[in-house]
């Protein structure tokens, strides 16, 4: 126990309801406890009790009153009932903070959503955010109320003035007055001179008034702050800010009475006073629901605002977004942000707004600027996220929360065991499945578990399925197992088979280029593609057509590859079936020019059926590629090879013309944050209807509408799942954190891994299956879904050493003996090296092995660390993690 919100989580365990604590200069506590327990005992008893819980959090116990009921009456103390009510000042949230205290938000309040934009200095932009975040919403069917709370230096109605031309008369100032300090009548309004909405002539005047959107005709409602003189500087001086907002008929919720009953909006945008005084604090302590702070980067902006993020994180649980503005375009503006945003003690997964500097706006008389709007775009999804936060909330209260996640089903993502339907449910396409379709493409790299082989059984087993996503882009094409782990392709050589294959090339002194077109041609007849039926009726291929029927017919090819067959396959690399071999791949690409078609012949599991770090992995590679490379330069463009290698296997690979396998000829494989929540969203809706069905009562996504929808849309789809942020008032969202945790540092992301963590993230909410300690917005708990991500950090672990077995000794040397943290300097790394690195010839070899890897973390110069260990391995490899690193 460190602090003193953990002492009053013990207290209210040891005393609920029972004490008062308060927390003055120099640590000192003050505590009053009424319990029945301290009958019979001393005072000394009772102190020994009670002092190392205060002395623990690291307070002095300066006072201490420690009695039972009985004794509390005698000398009439009596315990103030706890405090719940958000302060209205910064020196009322100091003191709570100090005593440990805590606002709790008041459940009942949903609507209207009020959103405080604030700025701790002047002149960057605020209100101008605030406005044009005003006009998306409201663009977007959203109803919009502005009220101008900077009542020092009002603005607003300049901004936005009445569309009838006319001066403001009154505004928000003289409705709070007149209600806080005038005498009136409740029920009728007798006494009153304001209202909200003005209804005619000879009524109390209004105070709000609309302004249209130009281009769309949404509107917005505005409530200045009041017409500036002498009037508005008595009223705003005797008007009292702390009591603004503390009963149930106080001029702030009076107010709101009227806002809700004649406008109805479904967000009010408040524009806050800057700085710390009392207004700033009534906005940002006492009125907000969502907090934006809007700062320019520069050192004067950044302590008055992280003392206002850190106030509202350790007072209530407001969430705050932070906003750069506005910041200059180009080169000048990034170096500005980059070394600006490190003093902010920023979250991993937060990342600021960034406002960039508009010279239109500067310039403009009429608002909104329509060339301006698309910067502030991402200020409104901001806000719709939060308000889907509430969407996700209401849908689980609707639903059996227990039945929908035990009704979660997520499939195995070893691509050969998934059915056929599991395919249309669960296959989710990336942004690089059009650039496969390229027939061009030779060579499909990727990391271990990127993906390579779902393209593979796609492609090569669920045609239809394939077809479908590849809208038309398959007509024409006949798609063959070159090699690999097809269904019913059991017939084909395997690791021993491929060193005996070897073994017969260097004997016979013939090269691999030769075999593979040999393996290729195989394929194709056991196959009984028809249109190799067609090339072989030719005279000149009487022997060969003789050979290949006598060595694989039909009825052998049902079974198992067998050394016959190896014998055979190795006596097609021989003259004359060598130079028939090359005759029959010209004779069947004629065929297939005729037929108007093409033929794809895909490779999978080379990694494991070509023996890894032999002697000969690199020639028997070279040769596939050099048939590819080969065949295409021979103008054979309707015969086409895919090859799929794990990226490791192929940075290795030295083969003359690599460099003709550039960009164009070859497709690495990475998942973007839009295609890894496309998946999940399919994971969840495709194995369960039950969350299907409570997802699309708030946020409706249709199965074509999946493959296009942006981040923003699928972050609030996935909300019911997982939530929209970690935490309460922290702004990094859950979908951010996944997809960062997922990752490598060479930008690796794994779907494989996406399934362990959602499925161990399932398990253990059921395990523990506590209705106290289960979220109300969100089906897995954040403490759920960071057991998920130990199991899925175990998972890449593994498949990190199976992928790399040179460094298995360091992995093992880290999870054994804890060698490592997750930050470490270069003299640390390489001690690391000479312990376990004995395969490596030089520490360099090993630490560019590392890095290639995608678990060592390049740090920045300067800083007391070297590198680090990815966040996707340091809960598998059970690293420590440093001071202040986030999990």
């Amino acid at each position: 126990m460190d602090t003193v919100i953990a002492l009053r989580e013990q207290l209210d365990t040891l005393f609920p309801q029972k004490y008062e604590l308060d927390v003055g200069s120099n640590n000192s506590a003050i505590l009053t406890v009424v319990d029945d327990s301290f009958a019979g005992e001393s005072r000394e008893t009772r102190l020994n009790r009670i002092r190392p819980l205060v002395e623990a959090s690291g307070l002095r116990l300066s006072i201490a009153e420690l009695y039972t009921p009985s004794e509390a009456l005698e000398r009439g103390i009596l315990l103030a009932p706890p405090v719940r009510l958000a302060p209205s000042s910064w020196d009322v949230a100091v003191s709570m903070i100090a005593s440990g205290q805590r606002a709790e938000p008041d459940p009942t309040i949903r609507k209207p959503r009020r959103v405080v934009f604030y700025s701790y200095k002047g002149g960057v932009g605020r209100t101008t955010a605030m406005v044009h975040m005003a006009f998306h919403l409201a663009r977007g069917g959203e109803r919009v109320a502005i009220v101008d709370l900077d009542v020092e230096a009002p603005g607003l109605h300049k901004v936005l003035p009445r569309p009838d031309g006319r001066p403001v008369s009154a505004g928000i100032i003289d409705f709070l007055w007149e209600r806080q300090v005038r005498p009136f009548d409740v029920d009728t309004g007798e006494g009153l001179t304001t209202c909200l909405v003005g209804m005619g002539s000879g009524q109390r005047e209004g105070i709000s008034y609309v302004v249209e959107d130009p281009a769309t005709r949404a509107q917005v409602h505005v409530i200045p702050a009041g017409a500036i003189g002498g009037e508005y500087v008595r009223r705003l001086s005797t008007l009292s800010s702390h009591d603004v907002l503390t009963r149930a008929d106080d001029a702030w919720t009076l107010f709101e009475k009227e806002l809700v009953e004649q406008i109805d909006p479904d967000i009010l945008l408040i524009d806050a006073r800057t700085g710390l005084g009392d207004w700033g604090g009534l906005s940002l302590l006492r009125l907000a629901h969502e907090v934006f702070l809007v700062m320019f980067p520069s050192d004067q902006n950044e302590e008055g605002i992280s003392f206002v993020r850190q106030t509202l994180k350790q007072i209530s649980e407001v969430n705050t977004h932070l906003v750069l503005s506005p910041v200059p375009e180009g080169p000048v503006g990034k170096e500005i942000v980059a070394q600006f945003l490190p003093k902010l003690a920023l979250d991993e997964d937060e990342t600021p707004t960034e406002i960039s500097y508009n010279p239109g706006i500067a310039a403009a008389s009429v608002y909104p600027v329509e060339t301006a709007m698309s910067g502030y775009a991402s200020l409104a999804n901001i806000l719709l996220d939060s308000e889907a936060e509430g969407k996700a909330q209401d849908s689980i209260m609707r639903s059996d929360r227990w039945k929908v996640i035990e009704s979660l089903n997520f499939p195995e993502r070893e691509a050969k065991t998934i059915a056929a339907n599991d395919f249309e449910l669960f296959f989710q396409k990336t942004a690089d499945f059009d650039k496969f379709l390229d027939d061009a493409r030779w060579v499909v790299r990727g990391r271990k578990g990127t993906g390579k082989s779902t393209l593979f059984h796609l492609f090569t087993e669920h045609r239809e399925n394939a077809a479908k996503r590849a809208r038309g882009r398959l007509e024409g094409i006949d798609i063959l197992p070159g090699h690999g782990p097809a269904v019913g392709a059991i017939f084909r050589p395997t690791t021993d088979v491929f060193g005996d294959v070897q073994k017969g090339l260097e004997a016979a002194r013939q090269d691999w280029l030769s075999l593979w077109r040999a393996y290729a041609i195989v394929r194709v007849f056991v196959s009984e593609y028809p249109l190799i039926e067609v090339a072989l009726k030719s005279p000149g291929m009487k022997l060969l057509k003789e050979k290949l029927a006598s060595a694989f017919s039909t009825a052998t090819t049902r079974a198992q590859w067998r050394s016959t067959h190896t014998t055979a396959l190795l006596s097609l690399v021989t003259d004359p079936y060598k130079g028939l071999c090359r005759d029959l791949m010209i004779d069947l690409n004629s065929s297939l020019a005729k037929e108007n078609r093409k033929l794809w012949l895909l490779y999978d599991d080379l990694d494991q059926d070509i023996k890894e770090e032999s002697v000969w992995q690199e020639d028997a590679l070279s040769g596939l590629l050099r048939l590819a490379y080969d065949s295409n330069n021979q103008d054979l463009h309707h015969i086409r090879f895919k090859i799929f290698l794990r990226e490791d296997i192929w940075s290795k690979l030295v083969f003359t013309n690599k460099s003709h396998f550039s960009e164009p000829r070859t497709l690495l494989l990475q998942w973007k944050i839009d295609d890894f929540l496309r998946l999940a969203y399919r994971l969840v809706t495709g194995g369960s209807p039950e969350f299907r069905a409570l997802a699309h009562r708030e946020f409706p996504l249709t199965d074509a509408e999946v493959d296009t929808a942006g981040e923003e849309e699928l972050r609030q789809a996935l909300a019911p799942l997982w939530g929209l942020r970690q935490d309460k008032g922290r702004s990094a969202t859950v979908a951010k954190w996944v997809y960062n945790r997922m990752t490598d540092a060479q930008d690796n992301t794994y779907p494989r891994s996406l399934t362990v963590l959602l499925h161990a993230a399932k398990e253990e909410e059921l395990r523990v299956r506590n209705d106290k300690l289960a979220p109300s917005d969100r089906l897995l708990s954040q403490r759920s879904m960071q057991v998920g991500l130990k199991a899925a950090s175990s998972e890449r672990v593994n498949a990190l050493k199976n992928e790399y077995p040179s460094l298995r000794p360091f992995l093992e040397d880290i999870e054994n003996n804890k060698t490592l943290r997750s930050q470490f300097t270069s003299d640390e790394l390489r001690s690391a090296w000479e312990r376990c690195g004995q395969t490596f010839s030089s520490f360099e070899s090993f630490a560019t092995q590392l890095d290639s890897s995608g678990m060592l973390v390049k740090k920045k110069a300067g800083g007391a660390y070297h590198f680090g260990i990815a966040s996707l391995y340091i809960d598998g490899l059970g690293v420590t993690r440093v001071q202040g690193e986030k999990k």
